[in-house]
């Protein structure tokens, strides 16, 4: 069973039939939302105790946003891409905010900047230890999502030197965001690309690193000085009604945005 936030009266389980005409909204999709849009959530239903939000707490990813919101299982889906093709004719797109995308590393690493080049050259698998980029004499470890990583697919584009790079084979692939933020946390040389967000702050052990001299915070995405960040964003099937336009409007709003500067969501406006 998927894990769910009890936001409201009623409790839907993963594997319903799709949803029925009632106001009941459940919300799930993108890892890298679910905390923040839960937090969002509780305050919403503080001021609107008559309306139903779920959250799904389990990552069902960009893909899973989608389909959920497709087959009719999710009201609203959180995703990191914009809908393409055939689906641009039938979700309706709207941007939550942008979050820094970054090079992440074990507090204990005595790195805090990389050039461009150097990121690739690990990755790569060129580089071998962190002793060529002013660390430990020590063989770096590797860490990345086995699949459907929109932070990866970020610095692909956006980093020249990493548009057509074959990730070394030795890199360690895992399922989830937060098993690779576990392995940043417990391993001291274990390097990885991720989603700078609450899920990080909240592993004491992990810091990112400052590429070509700038670090990845909200401020530096704000003003464009850092340029690697991914669009945050939610799906409707049609245009939002009802509940769910009401509790996407308190997102966009100031209490919502205000929760979303706290974990480090930065406005597209």
């Amino acid at each position: 069973m998927k894990k769910l936030a009890m936001i409201g009266l009623v409790v839907w389980g993963v594997g319903v039939a799709p949803l029925a005409a009632q106001e009941k909204i459940v919300v799930g999709g993108s890892g890298s939302l679910i905390e923040v849009i839960a937090e969002i959530a509780k305050a919403y239903l503080a001021k609107n105790p008559s309306d139903s939000i779920q959250v799904h707490m389990d990552s069902m990813s960009n893909t899973g946003g989608m389909e959920g919101v497709k087959m009719g299982r999710l009201n609203i889906g959180l995703v990191t891409d914009e809908p393409q093709g055939a689906d641009k004719g039938k979700l309706v797109y709207k941007i939550v905010g942008r979050t820094p995308t970054a090079v992440a590393v074990n507090k204990g690493l005595p790195v805090t900047n990389l050039t461009e080049a150097q990121v690739c050259d690990i990755f790569s698998g060129k580089l071998k230890s962190w002793k060529e980029v002013g660390g430990s004499d020590a063989k770096i470890m590797i860490v990345t999502r086995n699949k459907d990583d929109a932070n990866t697919d970020t610095i692909r584009e956006k980093m020249t030197c990493f548009k057509t790079l074959q990730i070394t084979p030795d890199a360690i692939p895992l399922v989830r965001g937060s098993e690779v933020l576990d392995a940043l946390d417990k391993r001291p040389n274990a390097v990885a690309i991720v989603n700078v967000g609450t899920s990080l702050t909240d592993r004491q052990n992990v810091k990112t690193v400052s590429i070509d001299g700038v670090s990845p915070s909200p401020e530096a995405v704000q003003n464009g000085k850092y340029k690697f960040f991914n669009e945050r964003g939610v799906v409707t099937l049609g245009a939002p009604q009802g509940t769910a336009k009401r509790f996407l409007d308190f997102v966009g709003g100031a209490e919502g945005q205000k929760i979303l500067a706290r974990r480090g969501v930065v406005s597209a406006k």
